[in-house]
């Protein structure tokens, strides 16, 4: 009874072996499938902050390109009211000038027509 123990307990512990060998593979297979896993997840978050990254550029380009265009109608709308203000300000001065030469002069160059016949009508009668 004790050799056919003997052979038990053998048979035992090579089984126990056995068992603990298939584990100790079951466990390193799970750990190389989690690394996988982790490092296709790694993959994949580090490919959607660079897309996210992307659209934050692309967006703040559209932003910039979009600023600058304000500026420049801004730029032009200021240039457009400085030439019309010199503009009005030539057309000003010439009025002036005119009016200024006129008020100076005794003699009227050009009458309206009406006030030429009421001259004329004037001394005809008179």
């Amino acid at each position: 009874m004790t050799e056919e123990m003997v052979v038990i307990r053998k048979k035992q512990i090579a089984e126990k072996l056995q068992q603990q060998q298939v584990e100790r593979e079951t466990l390193v297979k799970e750990r190389e499938e989690l690394k996988e896993a982790f490092a296709e997840h790694e993959s994949l978050e580090k490919e959607k902050v660079h897309r996210t990254k992307q659209r934050n550029l692309g967006y703040q380009s559209d932003l910039v390109s979009q600023a600058a265009y304000t500026s420049s109608i801004r730029d032009r709308e200021v240039v457009e009211k400085t030439r019309e203000l010199d503009i009005q300000n030539q057309a000003e001065a010439r009025y002036q000038t005119k009016l200024a030469s006129s008020l100076q002069s005794q003699t009227i160059d050009r009458a309206h027509p009406l006030r030429k016949y009421h001259r004329t009508q004037d001394r005809l009668f008179g």
